[in-house]
């Protein structure tokens, strides 16, 4: 069985009250520190979203900056977040040279959510990502050497994927990341039988990693990487996903969240991947 590869989503800053959630960054600064501190205690990839301008659109040098920063101090591999962005803004991410993501994430399906927030209270997200994006953005990343995150919120993820395959678009090694837990129209059951089923359907000898949130609650997520560590699979969490480490008991940071399974894997008997390892798993070169 092939190392663990731990992958953090630490997100992107956001005020908070703490110390209710202390772990959630509420800096750029703090972000980079959050990804660094999150490599040291395991993670081989971290996941962000970068900064906007005051019109919501995103800001590619600035994102270019964080990548810089991070890289000062670790090796950690990037993955670029925010899929439900309009592709005209996420295509000059893909052209910052020694700065741009080793991954983008990319969904294989609309983004639907049900979503919560003080100010807001609920509210729903839709995003449209239609087939003759999703080659697009095949097209773009093969050009740029940036290889895909895909996201897979369900079966219908699975069909977009192999038929972007079947079209000669994606190349192995894959690097798919499958959602459960998160409410709306994406909604799937975090359960065994789903993660089962799900894995069941992917390409054989595919990478994949479990991704639980929403309703999977911590708990229910600690168990559910941890049937995913055991199924050979790899693990995505981090505050973007979940900010508690128990039930409720908030996180203290993305570090101590990724030292737990981490620990775990290392129990089990599964040796944690480095940054090298997880550029090996996954096909990227290293950089320059």
């Amino acid at each position: 069985m092939e190392k663990l590869i731990i992958y953090a989503a630490v997100g992107y800053p956001r005020k908070t009250e703490n110390p209710h959630f202390p772990a959630v960054p509420e800096t750029w600064d703090g972000l980079i520190d959050s990804a660094v501190r999150a490599h040291e205690a395991g993670a081989s990839i971290v996941h962000f979203h970068g900064p906007h301008d005051d019109k919501g659109r995103i800001i590619p040098e600035a994102w270019g900056r964080l990548v810089e920063e991070i890289h000062k101090r670790c090796d950690v591999l990037i993955d670029f977040g925010q899929a439900g962005a309009p592709l005209e803004q996420r295509k000059p991410l893909l052209q910052l040279g020694k700065n741009k993501p080793d991954f983008m994430a990319v969904s294989l399906t609309n983004h639907d959510y049900r979503r919560r927030s003080p100010e807001r209270g609920e509210f729903d997200v839709y995003y449209q990502h239609p087939r003759d994006e999703l080659e697009e953005y095949c097209r773009l990343l093969k050009e740029s050497g940036v290889r895909g995150g895909w996201e897979i919120w369900h079966l219908g993820g699975v069909w977009n994927f192999n038929y972007l395959v079947e079209k000669g678009l994606i190349e192995a090694p894959y690097w798919l990341n499958l959602f459960f837990g998160t409410p709306g129209g994406v909604w799937s059951p975090p359960t065994v039988d789903e993660i089962t089923q799900r894995i069941r359907n992917l390409p054989e000898g595919a990478p994949f990693m479990l991704a639980p949130r929403g309703t999977a609650g911590p708990m229910g997520q600690t168990r559910m990487l941890t049937y995913g560590i055991i199924q050979g699979g790899h693990v995505r969490l981090g505050t973007q996903d979940m900010a508690w480490y128990s039930d409720g008991v908030p996180a203290q940071s993305n570090a101590q969240i990724v030292a737990r399974i981490a620990r775990i894997s290392r129990e089990l008997g599964r040796e944690v991947a480095s940054a090298d390892d997880a550029r090996r798993i996954l096909g990227v070169p290293p950089r320059a």
